[in-house]
C-alpha cells in the first residue's frame, strides 16, 4: 500500500496541491521524512520517520514528540491570551501580564470547579475529617498499633529514636548535658494527692508511696 507524501510539508508551508504530492511506499515514505529531518533539523520529519519506520517507542521519539506538544500548547495559550510568555516575541507590561495571568487563573479554576476537582481537594485538607475517617477505619479493621501490642512496641521504638535523633540534631540533649546534676538519684513519691522528690535512704512516710500525681490540663 502507498502513503500520500506533502514534498513540503504541511508544517513547513506546504499544501494538499497535487503537484506537491507523490505517492511512495511505506519505507519510501520514512526515508523521506529522514531525510528532510536531515536537511532542515524539523522534529515534526524525525516523529513521522519513527512512527512510519515502527519505532514510536525510541526514548529520542517520545522526547521529540513531547517537545512538539509543548510548543503546541504553548502557541494555543498564545493565541487565547492565557499566557504572559509573550505574543509571537512581542514585549509586555507588567500589567498585560498581570491581566493574562490573572485570565488563565480564572479559566483553569473555573474548569476544577465544574470537574469537581476543587470538591476533592477541599477534602482531603479536611485535617481533622481525614483524621477521624483513619481513626474509625483501624478500629473497625483492628490493625493499627493501639490494637496490636506487638504493632505498639515497634511504633514506641520508632517514635523514640525518631524524637531522639531531633532531639541530638536541634542540640537538646546538648543542653540537657549541662543542666545541674543536684536530682541526681532523686525520686518521686505521693500520697495521692500531692508529689514531692526525695533522696535515696530518705524514709518514706506512712500514706506515701513511689509514684507521682499527673495533674490534668486546664
Amino acid at each position: 500500500m502507498n502513503h500520500k507524501h506533502h514534498i513540503i510539508p504541511k508544517h513547513m508551508g506546504g499544501t494538499d496541491d497535487p503537484s506537491n504530492i507523490i505517492e511512495l511506499t511505506v519505507e519510501e515514505h520514512s526515508q523521506a521524512h529522514l531525510m528532510l529531518y536531515e536537511q532542515y533539523g524539523k522534529k515534526e520529519d524525525l516523529c513521522a520517520y519513527y512512527m512510519l519506520s515502527g519505532k514510536n517507542k525510541d526514548p529520542e521519539f517520545i522526547k521529540s514528540r513531547a517537545s512538539i506538544g509543548g510548543k503546541a500548547s504553548y502557541q494555543k495559550r498564545i493565541e487565547q491570551g492565557t499566557s504572559h510568555l509573550g505574543y509571537l516575541g512581542a514585549e509586555l507590561s507588567e500589567e498585560q501580564k498581570f491581566n493574562i495571568s490573572s485570565s488563565g487563573g480564572k479559566i483553569g479554576g473555573k474548569r476544577n470547579a465544574e470537574s469537581g476537582h476543587m470538591r476533592e481537594i477541599q477534602k482531603l485538607s479536611d485535617c481533622s475529617a481525614a483524621g477521624k475517617k483513619g481513626s474509625e477505619t483501624c478500629r473497625k479493621e483492628k490493625k493499627n498499633s493501639f490494637f496490636d501490642p506487638v504493632l505498639r512496641q515497634k511504633a514506641s521504638v520508632n517514635g523514640g529514636k525518631i524524637q531522639g535523633k531531633i532531639n541530638a540534631e536541634s542540640g537538646h540533649l546538648k543542653k540537657i548535658c549541662k543542666l545541674s546534676k543536684r536530682n541526681t538519684g532523686m525520686f518521686w513519691i505521693t500520697n495521692g494527692t500531692d508529689s514531692k522528690l526525695i533522696r535515696p535512704g530518705e524514709i518514706i512516710e506512712d500514706g506515701w508511696r513511689k509514684g507521682r500525681v499527673q495533674k490534668a490540663k486546664v
